[in-house]
């Protein structure tokens, strides 16, 4: 028998003995323990951060919760995980690498809430924010230079016109 055969084996062992759970095709964490949202979204599609409507309510900046966790990737989709499903949305590579405004705790990366401010107007446009008094103008124009774009400086200029 394989190490392959006989690591499969293994796992289904623990499976169905209810020490392990299947999270998703190939990852497995401890029954009842709770799995860190973030941190599994982040591990599984990498390079990647969270950002956009996750990251602004986690940095308060608006206050509608939504229990699926969105992330800065290299292409959009949407996959289900567990109770809850991790939005992908594409930014261009040279944006997506950019660590500029990117906080990383050792478990997962996150946007700063400028940075998710700006990856979400550049991608959605005009929408609603609940607190933007507790954005940094200063850190959104410094981090504004990665976008290399005129439409995006005039839509964030509106934004702290209107104040």
């Amino acid at each position: 028998m394989s190490n392959k055969q006989v690591f499969k084996n293994k796992l289904n062992y623990l499976t169905k003995s209810g020490i392990l759970e299947r999270v998703t095709k190939g990852i497995y964490g401890l029954k009842g323990k709770e799995i860190n949202k973030f941190e599994l979204a982040n591990k599984i599609y990498s390079p990647s951060y969270i950002s956009f409507f996750t990251a602004l309510y986690h940095h308060s900046i608006i206050f509608q919760y939504e229990n699926d966790i969105y992330l800065a990737y290299k292409k959009t989709d949407t996959k289900k995980i567990l109770d809850f499903e991790i939005k992908l949305k594409c930014l261009k590579k040279d944006i997506l690498l950019n660590p500029s405004g990117i906080i990383n705790n050792g478990y997962y990366s996150i946007a700063s809430a400028e940075r998710a401010f700006l990856d979400t107007v550049y991608l959605y446009g005009d929408i609603h924010f609940d607190n933007i008094d507790k954005l940094n103008y200063e850190k959104v124009l410094k981090l504004l230079e990665i976008y290399n774009s005129k439409s995006l400086e005039k839509k964030v200029k509106s934004y702290f016109n209107n104040k």
